[in-house]
């Protein structure tokens, strides 16, 4: 029993890696019924499966074969399907459908079952990490151990929950509307080319397969021009019934690249054209080659994919708003009717009071098992928690702070499960490269790179993450972690690390020209070292971590400021450089690109009406060649080089000190099993495969 609490230790640190119920709730189970004698991570071996089969299924044990060998993925799920009688089932799928990005692997013969494999009221088997399913690898005794379960205690169909959010949406559809509420609801009720896995890895959705310059997919043509091919997946349904097509994703490019005023299309103008081959392909054409064109559109998240307009419904109000140029009705339509492809479909909206979200039966990868999600409109963030506490309240992503989670968890932790999963994004300090008096000339204090350095050394991250996000947040190198795409260029000497260490501090700064005076701070040609720290105020949480910068930095004889503003007003200062330090956040997605950062090019000036976000002002002419060249490079591998160029010479640099990540909390109850949300795809990337159970296995 030791070796399986050991490894619950291990695995409790990435429940959110699986689709199945949890190895935490399976195994307990599996080895009570005496399924299986051990659960670790090593390969299930014909006897054991024999012996397994047996325990699990009297009489269908001679289904399986004896011997030490191991066992391939692909014939442990045909097996269990046989077991389990789904044969039938499962030979009425011809075309794999797992969504993962390696189903071109799977044989002909296991095709049936893997995709029995993966709906939504089987879920007899899970991804791999990087999205895969890997059937020529043998299976691990936990993957075993966790699909017995799943074979035992199937998903149970029906139920409604309900979730909070703090104001009304101010639509339903993201083409027309960029609000945060609008973004989650879309991810639910919304599908698209590809998703992001809890790891941030890309995987095909709606599509067969992300194309690539490997599988030929995309192709760099002998004129310079770029080429990218999307084959979509057979049978998929809008939410009124009619059959989605490759004919539905043109109409949407036609719609984003009119006067229609949708929320972005910067990738949409870029297109060319875009040739549809037959009803499931469909090729978009680039003047040059464009790095993420294969994610497939401008719009957020994993809801990229030109499918949140079916031309059957709304071709002919489209035709009639572009002749008139009264693109109102139009809008209004598309925004508050939405009709879409995701595995819920849009039901009722009373304003002020709640939205309501209901299972589409004929969604591809399976009617979800929870027939409605409810989301109750209360716009006091207190109320939310009291009602969470009363238990009126069962899931939510970013519902709760850090803060009221870790309070959930421990004084409901019978009745909720609580999470905390990493992101992309980091708090960092961004100290102005120029002059806030001047901006032609370099920043008295802070353009030195030993100064730069120095005050992340003399920086205790550790005791940040520990004091501001009770040790759930993650130090960062970069500006990314390893959740973004990205991830393979953080590894590496390339990258430089400053863990704390005022001792380097001090020597830095003493290089710098900078010495303590009788009254313990710097100074250095008659000026003391001594700035002005902003941050937004009316958070407790850049309160005290500019306290704590405050003290830290004190230590090696620099003094702070501390200026709490509001939000408004340092969003409107900070790009025409009006700051010394400012203490911020960022909330990267999994792809975003370097290049939208931190060009010289992306520095906010008056030439580009303060319209950059290289808020600090970092010019590195070798960093500008890395960006122009990942301006069309589209190779991947090639990609992660220049990626790791950049990285050393922005860990060099510091455009702005890296501190802390702090995980994206949110919450279940218990009884809702296979719950899972990410960072950058929200509540909708595995929502269908959620039900609801109350009994104790």
């Amino acid at each position: 029993m030791r070796k399986l609490l050991s490894l619950f230790g291990i695995l409790s640190l990435f429940v959110l890696c699986f689709s199945q119920v949890a190895l935490q709730e399976a195994a307990p189970a599996i080895q009570k019924l005496g399924i299986l004698k051990t659960i670790d991570d090593s390969a299930l071996t014909y006897d054991e499966l024999y012996s397994a089969v047996a325990k699990a299924f009297p009489g269908k044990e001679s289904l399986v074969k004896k011997g030490t060998d191991q066992v391939l993925r692909k014939d442990f799920i045909m097996i269990l399907v046989k077991v389990l009688g789904l044969e039938q089932e499962a030979a009425k799928f011809t075309e794999i459908c797992t969504l993962a990005n390696d189903e071109d692997k799977v044989p002909k013969e296991a095709i049936g079952a893997f995709t029995l494999a993966f709906r939504s009221d089987r879920q007899l088997l899970d991804y791999r990490y990087g999205h895969l399913l890997e059937p020529l690898s043998p299976i691990t005794k936990s993957e075993a151990a966790r699909s017995f379960y799943m074979a035992l205690y199937p998903p149970k169909r029906g139920g409604t929950i309900v979730t909070a959010v703090g104001a009304d949406p101010k639509g339903l559809n993201t083409l027309f509307t960029s609000s945060g509420l609008t973004w989650t609801i879309c991810n639910i009720i919304g599908d698209g080319n590809t998703g992001t896995d809890d790891n941030g890895f890309y995987h095909p959705r709606m599509i067969k397969r992300i194309p690539t310059l490997e599988n030929g997919l995309v192709k760099i043509n002998q004129d310079g021009s770029m080429s990218v091919t999307f084959e979509l997946r057979r049978g998929m349904k809008w939410h009124d019934g009619q059959p989605v097509t490759a004919h539905d994703a043109k109409f949407q490019w036609e719609v984003m690249v009119s006067e229609a005023p949708v929320t972005s299309n910067y990738f949409e103008k870029m297109v060319d054209r875009v040739d549809v081959i037959d009803d499931y392909t469909f090729t978009v054409h680039f003047p040059s080659p464009v790095p993420g064109a294969e994610l497939g559109s401008s719009v957020y998240a994993y809801y990229y994919g030109w499918f949140q307009l079916p031309e059957h419904l709304y071709r002919k109000d489209f035709e009639e708003a572009k002749k008139t140029g009264n693109w109102d009705q139009f809008v209004q339509k598309v925004t508050f009717n939405p009709v879409m492809t995701g595995p819920y479909k849009f039901k009722e909206y009373v304003e002020g009071q709640y939205i309501v979200l209901e299972a589409f039966d004929e969604y591809y990868m399976g009617r979800p098992n929870i027939d409605q999600i409810v989301m109750r409109i209360i716009p006091d963030s207190d109320v939310i928690f009291a009602s969470v506490l009363k238990g009126e309240i069962d899931f939510g992503r970013y519902t709760l702070d850090l803060k009221q989670s870790l309070q959930l968890e421990k004084d409901k932790g019978d009745i909720f499960n609580v999470y905390f999963t990493p992101n992309v994004a980091a708090w960092t300090l961004d100290l102005n490269f120029r002059d806030p008096n001047d901006l032609s000339k370099p920043h008295p204090l802070f353009s030195d790179v030993r100064v730069r350095q120095a005050i992340l050394y003399a920086i205790d991250r550790q005791q940040i993450n520990n004091v501001v996000f009770f040790g759930k947040g993650q130090i960062v190198d970069t500006w990314i972690t390893e959740v973004h795409m990205m991830r393979d260029a953080l590894k590496g000497d390339h990258i430089k690390k400053y863990p704390y260490d005022p001792k380097k501090a001090e020597e830095l700064l003493a290089q710098a020209g900078w010495k303590k005076n009788k009254q313990g701070l710097l100074e250095k040609d008659g000026r003391v070292f001594e700035f002005t720290l902003i941050a937004g105020a009316g958070n407790s949480q850049n309160e005290l971590i500019t306290q704590l910068i405050q003290g830290m930095l004190k230590k090696v004889g620099i003094s702070v400021k501390i200026e709490m503003k509001p939000a408004l007003v340092i969003w409107d200062e900070a790009p025409m450089g009006k700051f010394d330090a400012w203490l911020t956040g960022w909330g990267y997605g999994v792809s975003d690109e370097a290049l939208n950062y931190w060009g010289s090019d992306m520095i906010p000036s008056e030439a580009n009406n303060w319209g950059g976000t290289n808020y600090t002002g970092w010019s590195n002419p070798k960093n500008d060649e890395i960006l122009a060249k990942m301006a069309t490079e589209v190779d991947f591998e090639k990609r992660v080089e220049l990626y790791k160029q950049h990285f050393a010479l922005w860990t060099n640099d510091l455009p702005v000190l890296p501190l802390i990540s702090d995980p994206t909390p949110h919450f279940a109850k218990k009884y809702i099993k296979s719950f899972n949300s990410t960072y950058d795809s929200g509540l909708g990337w595995i929502i269908y495969n959620w039900y609801i159970d109350t009994e104790q296995h």
